[in-house]
């Protein structure tokens, strides 16, 4: 019996913790009040500086983590920031469907302001004049084991994955891509990328 708890010890110690989730949202932490946090044009406090976070900037969103960069978007680029001066949000990771999300593409443009827990999305295609507000309906949240999302709404469905994703007319990064396919045949499919955006 000894030899077997520890034989379970053993393989318990050996499996890794799980990884942090991206993308996450996050606050700037201890920066002095006076001060900035700098984002650099590479994981390098020799970087040239691209962007500042201000010492109380709050929902940041971190796309990924490069030792002890994170990496975050600044204008229509993104750059680096000490990690060591974002507190990540430990809550829920984004494919649980419980923070809000803006998502748009091109070809044609279009736009999407998602909010699980408010049960409405704003959808509109080559036009924003026609902003669509459409009641959500069923959440397929993701799990640790399939980082995957999707949610029914009104005219279509739809469908959330991770990986970096560029929106092609910038150098923004996004850690999320999307596909929405609309229930109208005529209307067809949109895709594009998508952020976290603070509650």
């Amino acid at each position: 019996m000894i030899r077997f708890s520890v034989a379970v010890a053993v393989v318990f110690l050996a499996v890794p913790a799980q990884a942090e989730v991206f993308p996450v949202l996050a606050d700037v932490a201890g920066v002095a009040a006076d001060d900035v946090l700098n984002i650099r044009d590479k994981a390098d406090p020799a970087g040239a500086i691209i962007g500042v976070l201000a010492p109380d900037a709050t929902g940041v969103e971190v796309l990924a983590v490069d030792g002890g960069w994170a990496l975050v978007n600044s204008g229509e680029g993104a750059g680096y920031a000490a990690v060591r001066y974002l507190r990540l949000d430990d809550g829920a990771p984004w494919y649980a469907l419980t923070a809000p999300l803006a998502c748009s593409g091109t070809e044609p443009f279009w736009g999407l302001d998602a909010n699980p827990a408010s049960v409405t999305a704003e959808f509109w295609a080559a036009d924003p004049a026609e902003t669509q507000v459409n009641p959500i309906g069923t959440l397929w949240p993701g799990e640790a084991w399939a980082e995957r999302a999707a949610f029914a709404m009104s005219g279509g469905t739809v469908v959330l994955s991770p990986g970096l994703c560029s929106d092609g007319m910038s150098d923004r990064a996004y850690g999320i891509s999307v596909d929405i396919f609309l229930s109208d045949p005529a209307g067809g499919r949109y895709s594009g990328c998508c952020s976290l955006v603070q509650r």
